[in-house]
């Protein structure tokens, strides 16, 4: 069967046809992932996250054959996302350790 017949059948609510396109992406969707978190714990959740993220706006995909491009560009967004997320928590968490007691955390500025 064809990527766009599955696709179809995906957006019509066939949870078999989505899971065929998983399998055929999923090697190609994780080595992007790792790319971009380099670790493979954080690659795997942004796979599942894009998964998820993928299955339930498939219904908005306008052309069933950049169903390749689609998840991928989910995927790319996600790991982006997660990035910046665990960014933002370090430096909260600097900030906070450094208002707390700051002598301590910046030794070497004395």
């Amino acid at each position: 069967m064809s990527i766009e017949k599955r696709v179809n059948k995906a957006k019509k609510g066939n949870e078999k046809a989505f899971q065929a396109l998983i399998e055929i992406e999923k090697h190609k969707l994780y080595r992007i992932a790792y790319l971009y978190v380099k670790k493979e714990e954080d690659a795997l959740d942004v796979v599942q996250e894009t998964i998820y993220k993928a299955f339930i706006s498939i219904k908005q995909l306008k052309d069933a054959a950049y169903f390749s491009t689609w998840i991928t560009r989910i995927l790319i967004n996600t790991a982006i996302n997660i990035y910046e997320c665990f960014f933002m928590f370090i430096i909260l968490s600097l900030d906070a350790l450094s208002c707390y007691n700051r002598d301590k955390l910046f030794m070497w500025e004395r």
